[in-house]
């Protein structure tokens, strides 16, 4: 007897908060009645629709709206962030460039390179070819105009990229031998798989079996996955003296070529350095 009571006053009480509905719950008239809006308290006129009679007037409705709005506006502004604070985190971009843009070069210098390197960052996407910036001598800009395509892509248009130096990649995982809390695997799949992959000075280390095989691994897993590279090298596709594929192995040079599609500025000059 006593639970009946009680459920017959918690009844009342919810009948009571939804008093301001006249007939709100009944059935759906299409008659116009009168409302007290939920949050102003003013009564309005509104159309019967049964349970989906209007409870707000027209002002708070809007307020309610725009307040939904500037919300998700707010949300969607804070996730933008912790996206493009996590992408700087892993672009990884060395003190030295981060400030390197294609607005901060001398017209000057290796124009040419500019127009194509400019072009490539503005039009680029992951089904882009890959790039190679070659020089036969060290101070021409190639790290300099890389580094200038990562700043575009990372800080203008929040493209995932990695960049790194190729000795740096190859002594991690080397690291990774006698390191039990990393693995090589790990260290390959933070560069196989990211939008874009900058790889500064390829070709540099001594060749041996072991740096053929990884840089073989890493260049199958970018052509497999059809993701761009751009590297920066001493070494041209081919000649008379030592070429890259003396360096990175056969199989790499033919994978990159093959993800470049010829793709490859030369950078000639004088040591600006």
């Amino acid at each position: 007897m006593e639970d009946r009571s009680r459920r017959r006053n918690v009844r009342d009480r919810r009948g009571g908060d939804l008093s301001h509905i006249q007939g709100g719950l009944g059935k759906a008239t299409g008659e116009k009645i009168d409302v007290t809006c939920f949050d102003c308290g003013n009564p309005f006129e509104a159309t019967n629709l049964g349970i989906a009679t209007a409870r707000l007037c027209f002002d708070c409705g809007t307020k309610r709206e725009e307040q939904t709005a500037l919300l998700e506006r707010l949300a969607r502004e804070k996730a933008e962030e912790q996206r493009y604070r996590e992408l700087v985190r892993l672009a990884n971009v060395p003190p030295r460039w981060r400030a390197v843009t294609f607005d901060t070069l001398d017209p000057n210098i290796q124009p040419v390179a500019q127009k194509v390197a400019r072009a490539y960052a503005h039009g680029f996407s992951k089904e882009s070819p890959s790039l190679v910036l070659y020089s036969p001598g060290n101070g021409t800009g190639k790290t300099t105009l890389g580094y200038c395509i990562v700043n575009l892509l990372l800080h203008e248009l929040r493209v995932p990229v990695v960049a790194r130096k190729a000795r740096d990649v190859m002594l991690e995982i080397r690291n990774t031998f006698s390191d039990r809390e990393q693995t090589e695997a790990a260290v390959l799949d933070k560069v196989s798989y990211v939008d874009l992959l900058f790889l500064d000075d390829v070709g540099v280390d001594p060749p041996s079996r072991w740096i053929h095989s990884t840089y073989w691994t890493l260049m199958d897993r970018r052509f497999d996955w059809e993701l761009p590279v751009v590297i920066t090298t001493n070494k041209p596709f081919e000649g008379r003296g030592e070429v890259l594929a003396d360096r990175i192995g056969e199989g790499a040079a033919s994978r990159l070529l093959g993800l470049c599609g010829g793709n490859v500025i030369d950078m000639s000059g004088e040591d600006l350095r």
